[in-house]
């Protein structure tokens, strides 16, 4: 009985100990749990972590709060509160661990923590003192030397100390493991935001050496972009030289790898980027291949002239359509194919005049749209818009023999509303009229085009002269383009339109008079009531938001 009795006594006096160790050992899995899922980059859940090993911790530390696990009950709360940023609360629970611990190691890194709790707190002077104590205290512990460095650095900096600060990054910047990485990454930003064109190679080519760099690739090429707006493309190019040697796996480097790509279009060596990104779009992992795609088809985009190139830009961006700006662009050229479609089988010109639109805004193809505005003023020189083609022209970077022929062009026309707009003369109803009367029939034709695009499984370029054949079916029949031109003056579309072309190319005005209910269809003199004007859909469709290409 006194055996049992004496039993009992000390599973109950070992309870309480037990407990106040599982607490403690749950806060250490949970702290550790927090540090593999910040090294992840998965902060939301290394932050919750950090908070439920603060929580066991606590409860451990009170249970025993002079126990032989109390210091580290201690130091596992205020490192815990360090990394979710809670730098008073850190600062605090490091102070009252100095003021508790004889562990002369458990001390040098509480100074260190103590140390960076404060520079984030701005209170740079006694940091450096704490961080000075850390680092004499540190012994050869690499990787606490390095976490006290590295904070020194920044309290020097923020202290005004740049040549100071600089000695401690680049030293802490030698170092392997986490604390290393994030010095090399400190020491390329510090060189980019300083504009400090000694370091900043050295600083990259540290960063690009180490075989754990991949995990700041966002950032590298942030700081590249900011290198690139300040020394331009090309000298941000060379920082990113070692790239094709750095120790990374190869879809943390393709996306990298692509950027260095962007900036050699940039800076105008455009064959070195279309090289480096076909080479990336056929080995490359997804994404990344997707991407080069893309950027492969803008830069063909960009210097698109003839329609014929459409195909082999077709060719390049199918394999990559699970990309969002993939689809975009087929969409757009699919849409483009059939207005010009509709150009050539209605002898609508203003379907020339939205293709024009589409090629400039969505596909960023600037030299085809110039071609499309001159060829909409070359076939119906009269109309309204005529003037705002050509100066829609004359904004896509002609070169000078042309865009001087723009300007001689441009001399011809008198008291249209687009000329006078350019002096400031213009009279606001018949510009605002004009505008009006282009939005809708373009909203329709636009839509009708997107529609059919979308009916559509293959790009429908048939001809590489298509757009030749607009011109040569035009003035092969000279009736159906006058049709046509007195549909996009009114603004007819649908329906209505197809039976009024019908009757105008018959010559039939009887039945025109009848369809419009007016006295007379010449172009644009005619004068249409607004409840008879439009096709209800051109009524319903809102003025779409243009570029404006004279103001």
């Amino acid at each position: 009985m006194r055996r049992w009795l004496a039993l009992g006594l000390l599973t109950a006096a070992l309870l309480p100990s037990c407990a106040y160790f599982n607490a403690l050992y749950n806060a250490r899995r949970l702290f550790a749990e927090a540090e593999r899922a910040a090294a992840r980059g998965e902060n939301a859940r290394a932050f919750t972590a950090y908070g439920s090993s603060i929580e066991k911790a606590a409860k451990s530390l009170r249970q025993d709060p002079d126990g032989r696990w109390a210091d580290d009950a201690l130091y596992l709360i205020a490192r815990a509160h360090f990394w979710r940023a809670e730098d008073a609360a850190a600062r605090a629970a490091l102070l009252r661990l100095l003021d508790e611990t004889r562990d002369t190691g458990m001390r040098a890194s509480a100074q260190a923590y103590l140390g960076a709790a404060e520079v984030r707190l701005s209170l740079y002077a006694p940091a450096v003192e704490r961080l000075n104590a850390a680092l004499a205290a540190a012994g050869g512990r690499e990787e606490l030397s390095a976490f006290a460095r590295l904070w020194r650095a920044r309290a020097r900096f923020g202290a005004g100390d740049e040549e100071g600060a600089w000695a401690d990054l680049t030293a802490a910047a030698r170092t392997a493991g986490r604390t290393g990485g994030e010095a090399r990454l400190e020491a390329v930003s510090r060189a980019v935001d300083e504009a400090d064109g000694g370091r900043a190679p050295q600083a990259f080519a540290a960063l690009l050496r180490d075989a754990d760099g991949y995990r700041w690739a966002d950032s590298l090429r942030a700081s590249a972009e900011r290198a690139a707006q300040l020394w331009g493309a090309a000298r941000a190019r060379e920082l990113l030289a070692p790239l094709p040697e750095a120790p990374w796996p190869p879809r943390s480097q393709g996306g990298l790898a692509l950027f260095r790509a962007e900036l050699a279009a940039r800076a105008g060596d455009t064959a070195t980027a279309i090289a480096e990104a076909r080479l990336l779009a056929e080995r490359a992992a997804v994404p990344t291949s997707e991407r080069a795609r893309v950027a492969l088809a803008r830069w063909q985009l960009a210097g698109m002239r003839e329609l014929g190139d459409a195909a082999q830009i077709r060719a390049l961006l199918l394999p990559a359509l699970a990309d969002a700006q993939a689809q975009a662009l087929l969409r757009s050229l699919k849409t483009l194919a059939v207005l010009l479609e509709r150009a050539r089988e209605t002898a609508q010109p203003l379907a020339i005049f939205a293709a024009a639109e589409l090629a400039r805004d969505e596909l960023g193809a600037p030299a085809l749209a110039r071609s499309l505005f001159l060829t909409y003023a070359e076939l119906v020189p009269q109309a309204t818009w005529a003037p705002k083609a050509l100066l829609a022209a004359a904004a896509t970077g002609p070169a000078p023999d042309q865009a001087q022929s723009i300007r001689q062009l441009l001399s011809g026309y008198g008291e249209n509303p687009y000329v006078a707009a350019l002096s400031g003369s213009a009279a606001e109803e018949p510009f605002r009229n004009a505008e009006e009367r282009l939005a809708r029939t373009l909203a329709v034709l636009r839509e009708e085009a997107s529609r059919e695009a979308d009916r559509r499984d293959a790009l429908v370029i048939r001809a590489v002269a298509l757009l030749d054949s607009v011109k040569a079916a035009a003035r092969a029949d000279s009736m159906k383009l006058v049709c046509g031109a007195m549909l996009d003056t009114l603004g007819i579309a649908g329906v209505k339109a197809d039976s009024v072309r019908v009757a105008c190319v018959r010559g039939d005005s009887l039945r025109v008079d009848s369809i419009l209910k007016l006295d007379t269809f010449l172009a644009d003199s005619a004068r249409v009531p607004q409840d008879t004007s439009f096709d209800a859909r051109a009524r319903a469709a809102p003025p779409p938001q243009r570029r404006d290409t004279i103001l």
